[in-house]
């Protein structure tokens, strides 16, 4: 089944982590949300079996990874996370394109 999809992504202050939202349409008229905290390291080849000790090691030694925190400082950023989930949520898929 095709879909068309579009995403926005609010990465931590302190870089360690991101909050993204994913709107998904389905050509059969279902609308699907994604929303996930992604670790930041996770596009640095931690996927290995060495990545992963790596990844493990810095727990041990350095920063912890956490999957369910995401800090912002202050209300700006707030507030522009709010307005893009606004636009988001309005957002209309047309057979060309997004509208």
């Amino acid at each position: 089944m095709k879909k068309k999809s579009q995403l926005i992504a609010l990465p931590c202050d302190c870089k360690c982590c991101m909050f993204v939202i994913e709107k998904t349409a389905w050509e059969d008229g279902s609308i699907d949300y994604g929303i996930s905290i992604q670790d930041s390291r996770y596009d640095h080849n931690y996927n290995t079996l060495w990545g992963r000790m790596k990844r493990a090691i810095k727990i041990l030694f350095g920063k912890p990874i956490y999957y369910n925190d995401v800090y912002l400082n202050g209300e700006e950023t707030f507030n522009q996370l709010i307005e893009d989930m606004k636009r988001l949520k309005e957002l209309k898929f047309s057979e060309g394109g997004i509208e």
